[in-house]
């Protein structure tokens, strides 16, 4: 007789639980959804966005190519300052 008692409340439990599950499915639906709203609308903006960075770019590789050579300039440089010292000497 305690099994009969136990089984509305089982029903009940399953029947929450059920709810509860659905639930999270509609949640995670509706994310899944936003987030594909969301990449839909990025994927429209990044021709446009990449060809506003291609000329960024450029100058940057330019800044990076100058930095490059006044560092390796003043290492030279300082490799030649010794040398000049070691002469008069």
């Amino acid at each position: 007789m305690t099994t009969v008692a136990s089984e509305p409340s089982a029903a009940r439990l399953a029947a929450r639980l059920e709810s509860q599950v659905l639930d999270e499915y509609k949640r995670t639906a509706r994310d899944l959804n936003d987030i594909a709203t969301i990449v839909q609308r990025l994927s429209g903006i990044q021709p446009q966005l990449l060809a506003e960075l291609r000329p960024l770019e450029r100058k940057l590789g330019l800044v990076l190519t100058l930095f490059k050579a006044s560092v390796w300039a003043l290492l030279r440089e300082r490799e030649l300052v010794p040398d000049e010292e070691d002469e008069q000497a």
